[in-house]
């Protein structure tokens, strides 16, 4: 538990306290009010209050120095008199190179090279790799086959066909076949890998550096989804979290 957290919830217990004591005293009552208010502005600016009361400690430390955004979708940090904004994306890449030719791995290569080469703006790229429990990622890999099946199902009865998603959904049912043959055939538990891409924009306000990341990750969402025929999604909520927290992804043991 944070310092901030720690000192929040004594000044609430504190504030029950004198809660619990005011029938025998009624002006403790305002007192319990005082600390419910101590106790919010503990929990809520921590970050401001916490360095004062312990700044007699040689090491201060604060788990962030960045707050996230109302909506859950972006991280925004203070730098001088600007704000700097960074929205983080999930790249689900449907191919392998386990199973491809040299010339088709070179092609591939050449894909992405052109995807990066055609942005503006630079991006961070990391891959984070983990063990999965494998009879539960089995059952989870037959659930999206099925959905997969559905979504192809449904693409194809519609008037205007759209032969790039159908591609692309082909190509994603085609990898958890591939995946599942494979684990068939080993006892060994799979690894997965997560690709996660982050964009920052800086704005003189936090909504104004919020909106220019957003903005340059959707042109970065159509780059890669054009240029690779890959899904790329913006991350928000827990999934946001998982990009900077890392206490936050547990290991499936």
């Amino acid at each position: 538990m944070e310092t901030n957290e720690t000192l929040a919830y004594g000044a609430l217990g504190l504030g029950l306290f004198f809660l619990l004591i005011s029938s025998q005293f009624q002006p403790l009552a305002l007192l319990s009010v005082v600390a419910a208010g101590v106790s919010w502005l503990f929990y809520s600016w921590g970050n401001i209050y916490v360095p004062f009361f312990t700044r007699g400690q040689k090491d201060i430390r604060m788990k962030y120095d960045f707050e996230v955004s109302p909506a859950e979708d972006a991280i925004v940090k203070r730098e001088g008199e600007d704000y700097i904004a960074t929205v983080f994306l999930g790249i689900d890449v449907y191919e392998t190179m386990t199973n491809k030719s040299e010339e088709e791995i070179k092609d591939y290569a050449q894909y992405f090279e052109r995807t990066i080469s055609s942005l503006k703006d630079p991006i961070k790229i990391s891959t984070i790799l983990y063990e999965k429990d494998m009879g539960k990622y089995i059952h989870t890999i037959e659930e999206k086959k099925a959905v997969i099946d559905t979504k192809i199902a449904l693409e194809r009865q519609k008037k205007k066909v759209d032969e790039r998603a159908i591609e692309v959904l082909e190509r994603e049912h085609m990898m958890w076949d591939r995946m599942l043959e494979s684990m068939y055939k080993t006892s060994n538990r799979p690894r997965a890998v997560a690709y996660i891409l982050a964009t920052s924009a800086k704005g003189t306000s936090k909504d104004g550096a919020v909106n220019a990341a957003k903005v340059r990750a959707r042109e970065i969402k159509a780059t890669f989804g054009s240029g690779m025929s890959v899904r790329v999604d913006e991350l928000s909520h827990s999934r946001m979290k998982s990009c900077y927290d890392w206490d936050f992804m547990s290991p499936e043991w």
